[in-house]
């Protein structure tokens, strides 16, 4: 784990950067476009009804509640390797649990935050004129 530190501090120096050179870039754009504008009548804003609905707190508590239960299958699947006969005190068996909570906890993470989508689609239908 130690050898994959220096990537993900370049990562995220890089992406930190590009975010912020993005966001000047988008602010330039925006300005250049209000400048442009004419008439406020041209400018399209959304309707308060779509500013309100704001599905954090499902996103959230999908993810949570994901992890969660990846957490519990994991400790599920570390008490059936330990069952299986591995050993936690061997290095190649600890990563092998390491490896399973972590994918566990990742993948399940993940079907939560992908059962969010149609929970909002279903509560949360725009209307267009």
């Amino acid at each position: 784990m130690s050898e994959l530190v220096p990537i993900f501090v370049v990562w995220t120096v890089f992406y930190y950067t590009y975010k912020l050179i993005g966001l000047y870039a988008r602010r330039k754009e925006r300005l250049l476009m209000i400048e442009k504008m004419n008439v406020v009548g041209d400018l399209e804003l959304p309707d308060k009804e779509t500013l309100t609905h704001s599905f954090t707190a499902l996103r959230v508590g999908c993810l949570l509640i994901g992890v969660g239960v990846g957490l519990l299958i994991g400790v599920m699947v570390q008490t059936m390797l330990v069952s299986a006969g591995y050993d936690m005190n061997q290095w190649t068996d600890r990563k092998l649990f390491d490896m399973s909570f972590t994918a566990c906890m990742l993948l399940f993470g993940g079907i939560g935050l992908l059962v969010s989508y149609p929970l909002e689609r279903k509560f949360f239908h725009p209307q267009k004129n």
